[in-house]
């Protein structure tokens, strides 16, 4: 039977702070660029998108059930992922 309990999220590793903080650069960098006549919390709307999309990827990649890491995790990030940068692209 499926239950609850044995779903677990595993805590996200240092290093994946510094790559969001690294992927939001980026992408505020991108931003600024590809639209220049924008304004920068523009950019920087787009900066906090990105990262919050990483940290949404990577919290549902590292999912498991009962111990055991499940590939429903990782498509589940992607999907979620996806759905928040059309959201935001979209408004």
């Amino acid at each position: 039977m499926f239950t609850l309990t044995l779903l677990r999220f595993s805590p996200l590793p240092k290093e994946s702070h510094l790559v969001a903080v690294l992927i939001g650069v980026l992408a505020y960098i991108v931003d600024s660029f590809a639209m220049p006549g924008s304004a920068a919390a523009d950019s920087f709307a787009t900066a906090v998108v990105a990262a919050v999309c990483w940290y949404v990827y990577k919290v549902f990649d590292g999912m498991t059930y009962d111990g055991a890491e499940t590939a429903l995790g990782t498509v589940a990030g992607l999907f979620l992922s996806v759905v928040i940068c059309i959201g935001y692209f979209m408004l």
